[in-house]
């Protein structure tokens, strides 16, 4: 849902800040990555809680924490990359 609104703000940012219609769709498809990354990561985590149960396993919250780390790296790139094309991407 955040992630969502985030991409709704961007995209509003882009046209305000007078970008041009390429460059509102790269906007747009910047913000799909952290999306699709959650995305991915949820689907992985129910898996993997499916097939293990309940059960602790150390590799398994190694496995978790490295999906959530792609996660919070695709943030930083697909909104660093929206904000580098709104205000310093040639017009």
């Amino acid at each position: 849902m955040q992630e969502s609104l985030a991409m709704v703000m961007a995209i509003l940012a882009s046209v305000y800040f007078g970008c041009d219609g390429p460059q509102v769709f790269l906007v747009f498809l910047a913000c799909l990555l952290p999306i699709t990354l959650e995305l991915v990561n949820s689907a992985m985590e129910i898996f993997m809680d499916h097939v293990l149960g309940s059960t602790y396993r150390e590799e398994i919250r190694r496995a978790k924490d490295m999906l959530s780390a792609a996660v919070c790296l695709a943030l930083l790139i697909g909104y660093s990359g929206s904000l580098w094309i709104i205000f310093f991407a040639k017009k």
